[in-house]
């Protein structure tokens, strides 16, 4: 194959062809590395063989070169020791890499893949192929265990179906179990257990995942030890944090769904005491939105439930009056009257006062005009339209109309209009205090 022969009988051509023919098939095993090419080279090697057995028979003898001879063999003998020992280690480094594959050693795969030298690829090079194989493999195992790395943190559900998928597609090769089974098993160390709310979404699609049958799987054992305490977890964060609704789901979750585990105790207490926070938050909900109704004066075209507030009772009950009988209701005793509606049990809503009966008609003569004939004032009781509202409920109890008496005919009557003799005009009674105090009464003392 190296034209020994062809320059020991000077056959430069030759010797030169088969240098080069030579050489091009070794640039073309230890490239593509393929079978045929070591054929090839075989076959070259035996052509030249026979056509220079054949040159040989042309020419004329000569005596017999006995050192050349032995100096070719000598040389024809080392190169195909040379390949033999070749293959040989090709054979060895491959299996080596083979049992680092089975061992799922990934490093050591790529260790023994380094090993091989331009040597090993004349003397073998198919072979060397199947352990760059192994080697694209690993790299393909890294690269999904990366994407796994990068989405437990932030729990990128897309990410982390991405990289799962990927090492199901390097399981599907033969041989590759314990090299994807190993990157699986580092995928518990990536997991955010110190952040709980981070780590719910990731136990929640391991919970769902569809079995496959293979180490794949082996995640999703980690659920039942992992998830009670990303549920307690993430509940207290909640709380923490007043959002007492979210914390109330995730306790019920966890004692529903481990009702044995350690931290389901603790999940029944979380239940009530969130139970407890919510209630008192629609409290104080309760108490600022009907505050700021009775603030504004627009609680009585928009009832609300106070549900803390004093239930209405028998006898005497405190109100928050609200409206345009405000001249009246400021003489009401204190005891029935309140600005705080957590403090009432009533709202009594007043519309604008009228008038009602007549509690007396009375004469009287215009002081500028003695002479003239009296004309007369009937004095009418004061009424007011009124609403009552029962605070812990926002329901209304009645409606009805109050008259508040008073004190009628007065010595002295004033009017700004000239009245004329005979006729008789309206006015209002003056009220009392007692006397506005028996109309609200009913209002506030109930039977």
């Amino acid at each position: 194959m190296l034209g020994i022969g062809y320059f020991l009988a000077r056959r430069w051509f030759f010797g030169g062809a088969g240098v080069l023919g030579t050489a091009v098939l070794v640039a073309c095993l230890t490239t593509l590395r393929q079978t045929g090419y070591e054929f090839g080279l075989l076959g070259w090697g035996l052509l030249q063989v026979v056509h220079g057995w054949l040159l040989a028979r042309r020419q004329p003898q000569r005596a017999v070169r006995v050192r050349q001879r032995l100096g070719a063999l000598g040389v024809a003998l080392l190169v195909l020791i040379g390949l033999a020992f070749e293959r040989y280690d090709v054979q060895r480094i491959d299996e080596q890499a083979i049992a680092a594959r089975e061992a799922g050693d990934c490093p050591g795969v790529r260790a023994a893949q380094a090993t091989y030298t331009l040597g090993h690829r004349i003397g073998n090079g198919p072979r060397t192929v199947r352990v760059e194989g192994d080697v694209a493999t690993c790299d393909r195992i890294d690269r999904a265990a990366d994407q796994l790395r990068t989405a437990a943190p932030f729990a990128d559900l897309g990410l982390l179906q991405a990289g799962f998928e990927n090492l199901a597609g390097v399981l599907a090769q033969p041989g590759q179990t314990r090299t994807v089974g190993k990157a699986v098993s580092q995928f518990p160390g990536m997991l955010p257990v110190k952040e709980p709310c981070t780590m719910m979404p990731i136990m929640s699609w391991l919970r769902t995942r569809k079995p496959t049958g293979t180490v794949l799987d082996d995640p999703n054992a980690l659920v039942p030890k992992l998830e009670p305490n990303a549920l307690f977890g993430c509940a207290d964060a909640n709380a923490a944090n007043a959002a007492w609704p979210q914390a109330q789901n995730l306790y019920r979750t966890l004692a529903a769904r481990y009702p044995r585990s350690e931290q389901a105790i603790r999940a029944r207490a979380g239940i009530q005491k969130a139970e407890d926070a919510i209630q008192q938050a629609a409290l104080e909900a309760e108490v600022a939105r009907v505050r700021a109704l009775v603030k504004s004066g627009k609680y009585c075209a928009t009832p609300a439930k106070l549900s803390m507030a004093p239930r209405v009772r028998h006898g005497q009950n405190r109100a928050v009056f609200l409206g345009a009988a405000g001249e009246y209701t400021s003489d009401l005793p204190s005891q029935w009257r309140t600005s705080d509606p957590y403090r009432a049990a009533l709202i009594v809503c007043a519309s604008t006062p009228g008038t009602g009966a007549v509690v007396k008609t009375c004469s009287y003569t215009d002081a500028d005009h003695p002479e003239w004939l009296p004309f007369y004032v009937a004095f009418r009781k004061i009424t007011v339209p009124v609403n009552v509202y029962e605070m812990r409920t926002g329901r209304l109890l009645s409606t009805t109309t109050i008259q508040i008496s008073g004190t009628a005919c007065p010595k002295t009557w004033y009017s700004q209009l000239l009245q004329v003799s005979g006729s008789t005009t309206s006015d209002t009674v003056e009220p009392t205090t007692a006397t506005i105090r028996a109309a609200f009464q009913p209002l506030v003392v109930r039977p």
